[in-house]
């Protein structure tokens, strides 16, 4: 089976490396001229990390990844300690695959070098995917102002995905209600402020912020959240040790938080959507990259049903999928509230976060962190 593959960031890669493992021909069409450096840092949780080993990506990831001893919440006003995750080798043990952090360009170049080394991936640049049509058994559409044809289409082309809003019909991604403003900054200009071994999240009214180190230690992602669109972070929402820590920060990146619906199908025909382009998500469960991942073993292990027809395993990857992406969903959508309240119940929030002990923590986050290629 030939598949086309739309868009090369972390859900196409990861599909096309998965697909081609699975013994099928893949073309993977991106809009861009090259593939660039772009981005800021992700968190990759075990239930990601376990599909990179499985598809032998991590290798090309090692001097980049590391792995932070914990996550540690702190009030955003009085910088006092709230709660501590442990990660390290906690999370290694628990889930059998570690909890790491890493720039988003270092996982796109180890994804790229890894399907580079399989010769029935073939790359197609300043390709954008554009006018799907299907056909009975197969699918035409355009890309590099060329006519193409491919048995199947993997849509991966992000939150702006033109198969989403062409070939579906389903409207563009919608603003949250909420920027963020990203920074890189090596890690010797943050001394004092933001430690290279934890991860640290400051929640505060209508805003937080979240630091973790990136570049095997040399580097720190810096990420606040909150309302408006400044060109920095407004200050005046968080206390000292926040403060600080913005205006050492020597510039920064504002992004627009978008979402889609993720109630709609994300399959149709023999075209499916994945990543960013079937579930947009709130970042605030550190999950957007993960689930492109997940999504991209699960479709892969759907085709792989030699008595299902190329329609009934992309039906069976959504309705795979469907109940955990919810859920994830649901999830960032709450962190949000959470992270950000005020008054009586930030309070109340806080002293049930400090009263919970690390393992009933890390039990929450089981049904998460323990999810497993199959």
């Amino acid at each position: 089976m030939r598949i086309a593959v739309a868009g090369g960031g972390i859900a196409g890669l990861t599909a096309a490396i998965a697909l081609a493992a699975r013994g099928y021909s893949i073309s993977l069409f991106e809009r861009a001229a090259k593939f660039e450096e772009i981005g800021a840092g992700i968190q990759l949780s075990p239930n990601a990390m376990a599909v990179l080993e499985r598809l032998g990506v991590t290798p090309a990831l090692e001097g980049h990844l590391v792995e932070p001893e914990a996550l540690i919440v702190r009030s955003a006003r009085s910088g006092a300690a709230i709660a501590r995750l442990p990660l390290g080798r906690s999370a290694r043990e628990r889930y059998g695959a570690p909890y790491c952090t890493l720039h988003r360009a270092d996982l796109q170049n180890a994804l790229l070098a890894t399907a580079r080394k399989n010769p029935a991936i073939g790359f197609h640049m300043r390709a954008d995917v554009r006018d799907v049509r299907p056909t009975e058994k197969s699918v035409l559409f355009t890309a590099g102002g060329l006519g193409r044809k491919a048995d199947m289409l993997v849509a991966a082309d992000g939150v702006h995905s033109h198969v989403r809003t062409g070939y579906f019909g389903y409207p563009g991604a919608k603003p949250l209600g909420r920027n963020a403003w990203r920074a890189v900054v090596p890690a010797a200009s943050l001394a004092g402020l933001a430690p290279r071994d934890v991860t640290q999240l400051w929640i505060g009214p209508g805003a937080h912020v979240v630091h973790y180190p990136v570049r095997n230690g040399e580097s720190i992602n810096v990420v606040a959240i909150t309302g408006g669109d400044a060109p920095s972070p407004p200050k005046e929402r968080f206390g000292r040790a926040v403060r600080r820590l913005i205006e050492a920060v020597p510039g920064w990146v504002p992004w627009p938080l978008l979402h889609v619906d993720d109630a709609r199908p994300w399959t149709g025909g023999r075209v499916a959507l994945i990543g960013d382009a079937a579930h947009a998500m709130a970042p605030s469960a550190a999950q957007g990259g993960a689930q492109a991942i997940e999504d991209a073993w699960v479709l892969a292990a759907a085709l792989s049903d030699e008595d299902s027809t190329p329609e009934a395993a992309l039906l069976a990857f959504e309705a795979a999928r469907r109940p955990r992406v919810a859920r994830i969903v649901l999830e960032s959508r709450r962190n949000l509230n959470t992270y950000e309240m005020s008054g009586v119940s930030a309070l109340v929030r806080d002293i049930i976060l400090r009263g919970l002990p690390a393992s009933l923590f890390m039990t929450r986050l089981d049904w998460l962190f323990g999810w497993r290629p199959e």
